[in-house]
């Protein structure tokens, strides 16, 4: 036998394998009620076939990892990845509620600082006077004179309560601070660990959408534009002012040796 005529012999019998003909050697038509009827005469003797799957002993063959289900199940217990991924979303909700809760409560600090502010830039001829006069290296942002300056010794009346406020003001922006930052970092750290896990264990299934990557800086810029810091005053700020009322408005004394 030629190798051309084996080669056609080969052919014809795969054909025949694949394909369906019928006896003029026409490839056989089947509607696919047909093909199914045939498939399944074909595997009649299947086991179990008829019986409901049994899923749990599927996916727990044995003993051990049904008490290793079970332990989980009852202490509300999730793989290593999907905990992480948990306590990430945990994290991200705590940061977001902290943000929401803070902010409620800088808002009325801030309503509150910026008229005695202003009243107290306004009683200072320029910025380096208040500066010098109270020990400042810069005055906040975007508070600048808008009105007449009022009196000198007004400022006495208002300067303690600007203070107090100023003090609880950069107190909360720092514990706000401190704690959106951390629960974004805790969040961030959990992120990272979940998605390491998958890639070291491919058999692990995803955890459902990939959370978005924590921007941590970004956010810090963020707080820190939104709830900017304002300058902290020397301990010796209330003796720099009245020197400062002094040189303002001179004793009797000094006015009537000046005029000498």
């Amino acid at each position: 036998m030629s190798i051309l005529a084996l080669f056609q012999l080969t052919w014809r019998n795969i054909m025949d394998k694949t394909i369906r003909r019928t006896p003029d050697g026409k490839p056989e038509r089947r509607t696919p009620d047909e093909m199914l009827r045939d498939a399944v005469s074909d595997d009649t003797d299947i086991p179990g076939k008829g019986k409901p799957l049994d899923l749990k002993a599927y996916f727990r063959p044995d003993a051990e990892h049904r008490m290793a289900g079970k332990i989980l199940r009852d202490n509300n217990v999730l793989p290593a990845h999907l905990q992480e991924r948990k306590d990430a979303e945990e994290h991200l909700k705590n940061a977001d509620e902290h943000l929401q809760r803070a902010t409620e409560k800088i808002a009325p600090l801030q309503k509150a600082i910026r008229p005695l502010a202003q009243t107290l830039i306004r009683t200072f001829s320029y910025d380096k006077e208040m500066c010098e006069a109270l020990g400042l290296n810069a005055l906040p942002e975007n508070f600048h004179p808008d009105e007449e300056t009022p009196p000198a010794s007004d400022i006495l009346e208002t300067i303690s309560t600007f203070d107090q406020l100023c003090k609880q003001y950069n107190a909360r922006v720092r514990d706000l601070t401190y704690r959106y930052l951390e629960n974004l970092r805790l969040a961030h750290e959990n992120i990272e660990a979940s998605k390491k896990r998958q890639l070291v264990n491919r058999s692990l299934l995803p955890a459902y959408a990939p959370i978005a990557k924590v921007d941590i800086e970004a956010q810090k810029e963020y707080i820190q534009t939104r709830f900017p810091l304002l300058p902290e005053r020397p301990r010796d700020w209330e003796s720099r002012l009245k020197t400062w009322l002094r040189s303002q408005q001179p004793s009797l004394w000094n006015r009537l040796f000046r005029s000498v």
